[in-house]
């Protein structure tokens, strides 16, 4: 387990050792987050994933392209990657905890006439996804997940790239949304039931196993309460919240008190562009290649389920804007 890291408040950083940390947007935080130990009931899930990446184009572009990213593979990743090359075509293997697009991206950028296409899964098939780079820019991707754990993710970051809010959410049931929200100083897992009368919005302390407070929601009227005790999350609810938050932060985030040789390329990535560094950060590849740049210059990314992207909403109105200490 990682040591504790200190924190100027004299609070610490609450987090799962898994998770590291432990429409209308609103940028008010609430406070630092605190480590919490572990669950010891929640197994640790492998995040291996299997990508092929193949790049075409000219072959004297492909012979360069190729010792550039050798060089930053070298570089960025501690496990082996195959190589199955032809004239016309380079062709990488790589399994890892991550889908590895920086060091391609980088040398995308070097050599723009070259497209670079990557194909990912997890060995157990839960999910895959692939994604096509053009001149530094990931211009698409697509990621496609069994339908009964299918989730969406909405960012918003301010122009020195600190996190506002995240959300990732998935519907559980029929009325039931489940997810997970972090800004760059707090986080918490979250529930939204729904029925004709209005919403039931219930969130975590952090990554602790248990409801802290709820909100009853009817048209203008919001009933918000601290739960004194608090409620146990079920342990099936508190399984798949836990999936679903170490999914988003494999993905999205990296973390400030991470070991050194972790984070010291995403801080080298930050000192770069001139970006601050705060307990959670998004990384730099996905803000600069897949969020969009807003008009006040920060960056965003939005969901395209349209009943998603309001569960997302209505947890930055609530949760975010709840004053708390």
């Amino acid at each position: 387990m990682e040591a504790r890291p200190e924190n100027p408040g004299g609070r610490a950083f609450r987090r799962t050792v898994r998770v590291r940390l432990g429409a209308r947007w609103c940028a008010e935080a609430r406070g630092p987050l605190a480590i919490l130990a572990r669950r010891p009931e929640a197994p640790r899930m492998s995040r291996k994933i299997t990508a092929t990446i193949t790049v075409e184009g000219d072959e004297a572009s492909l012979a360069s392209y190729r010792r550039r990213v050798n060089e930053l593979l070298d570089v960025e990743r501690e496990g082996p990657y195959r190589e199955l090359h032809d004239a016309q075509r380079l062709e990488y293997r790589i399994s890892g905890d991550g889908v590895p697009y920086p060091a391609f991206v980088t040398a995308s950028s070097e050599f723009p006439e070259l497209t670079v296409a990557v194909r990912w899964q997890h060995p157990a098939g839960a999910a895959s996804g692939r994604a096509t780079i053009r001149a530094g820019r990931l211009a698409e991707e697509a990621t496609e997940t069994d339908a009964a754990s299918a989730a969406g993710c909405e960012l918003r970051a301010d122009q020195d790239g600190t996190l506002v809010i995240g959300v990732v959410c998935r519907r559980r049931r029929q009325r039931e949304w489940i997810g997970y929200a972090v800004t760059a100083t707090q986080h918490a897992f979250f529930r939204v039931e729904r029925s004709d009368g209005g919403e039931v919005l219930e969130a975590s302390d952090g990554a602790a196993g248990e409801w802290a407070e709820r909100w009853r929601i009817a048209a203008d009227r919001v009933d918000y309460s601290e739960l004194e005790p608090r409620e146990p999350i079920d342990e099936r609810v508190a399984g798949e919240l836990d999936r679903l938050a170490n999914d988003f932060a494999d993905e999205w985030l990296w973390f400030a008190d991470g070991a050194a040789a972790e984070t010291a390329i995403e801080r080298q990535r930050y000192g770069a562009y001139g970006l601050k560094v705060n307990a959670a950060n998004v990384r730099t590849l996905k803000l600069k290649t897949a969020m969009r740049e807003t008009a006040t210059g920060g960056f965003a990314l939005d969901m395209t389920d349209p009943e998603a992207s309001a569960i997302a909403a209505l947890v930055a109105r609530h949760w975010l804007q709840t004053a708390r200490h």
